[in-house]
């Protein structure tokens, strides 16, 4: 054992929560290119494993939903003084990149023949999981974390009114229950097909539930501060032996996620063994990506958006993205060639976004 003490740092900052985006983005892309059978042959000498750890890379949804609920609780719910403009503003600041990058697909579309104007108020909010009907592949997460921000202020409600901290109650509340009442009314779920109002509200009140658990994730780590707690447990340990332990326990997460999930109750556990070993890692590395995973977390929604344009409505630009054939290199070249355009939408988003709120506070 060391005694000495590790740069692990105390607990989860805004850098940390972007390097997660980062890592998040990474195993987003993996699996749409080897866990969603879009490309059906690869040159590889591991047989199995890419589409093993492509299945599993949709932890990712596990990861980004956890450090939104971290962020939010941070800048927002826990927040007594906290401005009511806070989440209007996250809408607008997630709406804008969409159109943005929607805007860019439709005229892929149009150029391919196939834009269907009949669906542009379904895309606006990417109302139905349909990517037949969704100009911009993979954007059904769109509305969800519109919903989720939504339901922000009724959660930030509830931890002012509630401010004795007590983690099984919370745990009850924020986990146990949005599980509980989804599998009990989940037959009325239908977040693949044009649906009535009623039923179209009712099965986007389900989808939240569904998701929940794995937001209110980062809220209970924001809140009870579980990281650090966690940390400070392994700083008494070798670093070494604490990376080389981190690793192993993210590959085995990957692996049993794959052999056993239970969508998505599991990825409650396998989330924050991920999450937490990323972390640890993180913070007893000496060399740390200072400019990669940054730039990759900063901009994971124009990454993850873009990144659309090469299948379903528009998979005739899939070879685009195909032809290295190695799995590793399609991965690195698919980022490669989408980091100028991303650096174009962000630029036009933040200048559409600048004009709306300072309109807005004028």
């Amino acid at each position: 054992m060391n005694n000495a003490k590790t740069p692990s740092g105390a607990g989860i900052t805004a850098e940390k929560t972007t390097m997660l985006k980062g890592i998040a983005l990474i195993l987003l892309m993996w699996h749409h290119l080897f866990g969603c059978g879009y490309i059906e042959s690869w040159l590889s000498p591991f047989d199995g494993v890419e589409f093993v750890t492509g299945m599993s890379a949709l932890i990712c949804l596990t990861i980004f939903l956890f450090c939104s609920g971290f962020g939010l609780y941070k800048s927002y719910i826990s927040k007594e003084n906290a401005k009511w403009t806070y989440i209007p503003q996250k809408i607008i600041r997630t709406l804008i990149p969409y159109w943005v990058v929607m805007l860019l697909t439709i005229i892929v579309l149009v150029i391919l023949g196939k834009f269907e104007p009949k669906y542009i108020l379904i895309n606006l909010f990417a109302w139905f999981h349909d990517d037949q009907i969704l100009y911009v592949s993979f954007s059904w997460y769109i509305k969800l974390y519109l919903l989720l921000l939504v339901i922000t202020p009724l959660l930030r409600l509830i931890e002012l009114k509630w401010k004795k901290k007590n983690w099984i109650i919370d745990i009850l509340i924020y986990i146990v229950l949005p599980f509980t009442i989804y599998y009990i009314f989940k037959g009325y779920s239908d977040e693949y097909r044009v649906t009535g109002f009623v039923t179209s509200a009712v099965s986007s009140i389900l989808l939240v539930l569904y998701w929940l658990p794995l937001f209110s994730l980062g809220i209970l780590f924001a809140k009870y501060d579980v990281y650090g707690k966690v940390s400070r447990f392994f700083d008494r340990f070798s670093k070494w032996l604490v990376i080389v332990i981190a690793f192993l326990v993210c590959g085995n997460v990957l692996y049993m996620r794959f052999m056993f999930n239970f969508p998505s109750i599991s990825d409650v556990l396998y989330g924050t063994l991920f999450i937490v070993s990323c972390l640890l890692i993180s913070d007893r590395i000496k060399f740390k990506s200072k400019y990669v995973l940054p730039y990759l977390g900063k901009n994971s929604l124009f990454y993850w958006l873009l990144s659309g344009i090469f299948f379903f409505n528009t998979k005739e630009l899939l070879p685009a993205i195909t032809w290295p054939s190695i799995p590793v290199f399609m991965l690195i070249w698919v980022l490669l060639l989408l980091t100028p355009f991303v650096f174009a939408c962000d630029w036009v988003s933040e200048m559409i976004t600048g004009l709306i709120i300072r309109k807005k506070k004028d």
